[in-house]
Formats: structure tokens, C-alpha cells, sequence
């Protein structure tokens, strides 16, 4: 992937396929989770728990009512969030070359939000707990995807921070 760049349009940035493909597959497997996160055991998940953390640690009442008022429009924002990423990847999933993908302003920041779920799942996997941590698990490449994701996600908010892009120059 060449980062990401602003224009008027909003932000480009330069996908191989396969790059493409792995976002794709990831995307929808957050998706996944997240509909399956609505299920009473699903909080047997440290991944879930941590997309979906409780409002009140030190109040199991009050969380519960939080899960039970909230949980749904939660879920629901974050499957949107997956979703944008998937729609601005289906067509660089399938090309055979390198494509561009332009994302405006409110897409952008999607892109982020489920970037971020994707690093806390990730996170989860391999055993970070803080920030720093390199993890506890040897599984092969998932601290490369997360450092991967963590770098998409960094570029990203570096052009917003730049005060460039979208159609009116406006964020």
C-alpha cells in the first residue's frame, strides 16, 4: 500500500490486490464477529469484550444495563464501520493490478474506526495487553498485520491532521 494522500476529492491512497484481498477478508470476518457478539456467550471472547467493552467495571448491574440499552447500537455502528471499509474494497480485491481507492471525509473516518477494531481484535490475538507489548503468541505474521493496520491507521489520521482533502477542503 502507498499511503495516503490528500485531494480534493478526499484521500487516495494505492492498494496492491492483495493488500486488498487481506482487508476484504478482514473486514468481513470483524463484521462476523461483531453479529455474533449479540449472542449471550459472546462475551466469552476477550475480542469481543474488548470492541465492546462495559460502560461500569466496578458496577455489574449498571453494565448490564448498559449492554442491554446499548449493545445493539453499538454493534450496529461498528458493523457499519466494516461495512464502508468492504465497500471501498471489493473492487480492489478482485483487480489485477495495483488501484487506487479515493475516500471522502466521512468514509475516511470509518476507515479508521474499523481499523482500530480490527487492532484491538489482532491485539487480543497475539496477546497485547498496553501499548509496547509484543505480544505473547508466535503465531506467524499476525504482529506484522497488526503493526500493518497500526501504520494504515497512523497514515490515515496523519492527512486528516493535515487539515487537506475532501471535496471543499473542509473536514
Amino acid at each position: 500500500m502507498r499511503g495516503f494522500q490528500a485531494t480534493e476529492a478526499g484521500w487516495q491512497a494505492i492498494l496492491e490486490p492483495e493488500e486488498a484481498r487481506i482487508l476484504l477478508s478482514l473486514s468481513r470476518q470483524l463484521q462476523s464477529l461483531l453479529a455474533d457478539s449479540l449472542e449471550p456467550d459472546a462475551l466469552a471472547d476477550g475480542a469481543v469484550r474488548r470492541l465492546l467493552p462495559d460502560a461500569y467495571r466496578d458496577d455489574a448491574e449498571a453494565a448490564e444495563e448498559w449492554r442491554r440499552l446499548s449493545r445493539r447500537g453499538l454493534v450496529e455502528r461498528k458493523v457499519a464501520h466494516a461495512a464502508t471499509l468492504s465497500r471501498a474494497l471489493a473492487a480492489p480485491a478482485i483487480a489485477s493490478e495495483p488501484t487506487t481507492i479515493t475516500l471522502e471525509p466521512s468514509d475516511a473516518l470509518d476507515w479508521v474506526r474499523a481499523v482500530g477494531d480490527l487492532r484491538l481484535v489482532l491485539a487480543d490475538r497475539i496477546g497485547i495487553v498496553v501499548d509496547g507489548d509484543e505480544g505473547t503468541t508466535a503465531e506467524p505474521g499476525l504482529r506484522e498485520l497488526y503493526d500493518w493496520l497500526a501504520w494504515i491507521q497512523d497514515d490515515l489520521v496523519r492527512v486528516f491532521e493535515s487539515g487537506d482533502g475532501g471535496a471543499d477542503g473542509d473536514e
